[in-house]
């Protein structure tokens, strides 16, 4: 396989309880999913209500939305939400069941994105950049910037670049599911931290790091193991 696809981000992905199946090198038979037949994420209740404490925002697009669970949730919260995603399954078939059809657009994120300059409060990405290609990257992170108004909150999963290292997949390029599993995940751009501040640096816009730390202070009673191993980025539009 030379190339993901939005077909690659199917049933077996988000909601099969084993997930895809996949081969490693040396013959071992492994599994990868979000293993979720519902559609919930655990903590989505707490991680809205940290949103609403930190940045009270009124309008939110969630990037890379799934089956727009946050959405449901963030609507509870008096959040006027909606997102897109590329998976066709997951905003049709698979969306969740509390997220209403018109909250959640089936886009392409390397295309132009459908929504005005400067028109949300709060722009949220939960692992999403890991799986756009370095080719597209520029496009995309220009595109995030034009639609947020005042904040951007992301998740993004990371390596340490010492013990663990990362990689870029350009399109077209042998993907290497046998020796790596984080590829059967979709990731194709896997790097340090340092790596997407970096690629995050722009005028008028702030890395908040005290934020960061608000916000898994206000999740304390709530353990995400992989965002405690990833990288969370809050960013402010200082002229927002």
């Amino acid at each position: 396989m030379k190339e993901f696809t939005e077909e690659w981000y199917d049933r077996e992905y988000f909601a099969d309880e084993k997930g895809k199946q996949f081969t490693r090198a040396n013959g071992t038979v492994e599994h990868w999913g979000y293993r979720s037949p519902t559609g919930d994420i655990r903590g989505a209740d707490l991680i809205v209500k940290a949103w609403k404490t930190m940045f009270n925002p009124k309008t939110m697009l969630d990037v890379g939305a799934g089956r727009g669970t946050m959405l449901a949730y963030a609507r509870d919260a008096q959040i006027q939400a909606c997102g897109f995603d590329w998976s066709k399954w997951a905003v049709s078939k698979g969306r969740f069941s509390r997220c209403e059809a018109h909250w959640l657009t089936c886009h392409d994120a390397t295309k132009d994105w459908p929504y005005p300059t400067l028109h949300f409060d709060l722009v949220t990405a939960l692992d999403f950049w890991e799986h756009i290609y370095s080719e597209d990257l520029d496009f995309v992170v220009s595109e995030m910037f034009r639609v947020a108004r005042k904040w951007i909150f992301l998740e993004i999963a990371t390596v340490n670049g010492i013990k663990e290292k990362g990689y870029r997949l350009k399109k077209g390029e042998h993907i290497p599911i046998a020796e790596d599993g984080r590829t059967w995940a979709g990731h194709v751009t896997v790097e340090t931290e340092a790596f997407w501040i970096d690629k995050f640096d722009k005028q008028d816009w702030l890395v908040r790091r005290d934020m960061v730390n608000w916000f898994f202070g206000l999740l304390a009673p709530l353990t995400i193991p992989n965002w405690l191993l990833n990288t969370v980025i809050v960013l402010e539009h200082l002229e927002g």
